[in-house]
């Protein structure tokens, strides 16, 4: 990506259904999410996230994969948030963006990217904003683009598991290896 360039990025959460917690699988392919972006985008500066539960997860996952240790939660990433504040809460995040800062990444729902009228994101894809500076990322002079979600591989899985068990590796456990194992 060029780096004369500014870059909003609309991940969706792992996992559907109300109340779902987020899969070990999950949590390994949000990591992965996140290491993709990093290896495509500029540092990370925030990684913003609804306070929903398998958000939160979510986003601690993609934002190890991404090196940024910034991150934000926000009721205006809420499913339920009104459209205005959505965009409202997007606009004061991008006003207030430093000259030094060309990346930010949200964590959010499916109705949350929809109010904010772009293309539809299955769980743990994003959807990638492009726009020349601040003021055109404001004023929606941007493109857009669909990621998918990583596949997982098998050296991410021997990485996180070794001689364990997935299933018997606690959250914390499994952040932990990737933490380890993860270049900052």
């Amino acid at each position: 990506m060029p780096q004369n360039k500014v870059y909003i990025s609309f991940g969706r959460h792992e996992r559907y259904g109300s109340d779902t917690p987020i899969e070990r699988e999950d949590m390994l392919a949000a990591y992965l999410t996140g290491t993709e972006l990093k290896n495509i985008l500029p540092p990370c500066a925030t990684v913003y996230h609804s306070p929903l539960a398998r958000a939160v997860a979510t986003a601690k996952f993609e934002a190890l994969g991404l090196g940024c240790t910034h991150l934000l939660e926000s009721e205006f990433l809420e499913e339920s948030a009104p459209s205005f504040e959505i965009k409202r809460f997007l606009n004061q995040v991008l006003v207030n963006a430093f000259a030094d800062e060309f990346y930010y990444h949200f964590v959010t729902h499916l109705p949350v990217v929809e109010k904010l009228g772009l293309p539809f994101l299955g769980a743990g894809e994003v959807c990638l904003l492009t726009a020349d500076d601040w003021s055109a990322m404001l004023a929606e002079n941007f493109t857009v683009q669909v990621l998918k979600k990583p596949p997982l591989n098998a050296e991410i899985w021997h990485q996180v598991t070794a001689e364990d068990s997935l299933e018997r590796l606690s959250t914390d456990e499994i952040y932990a290896r990737l933490q380890k194992n993860s270049i900052f």
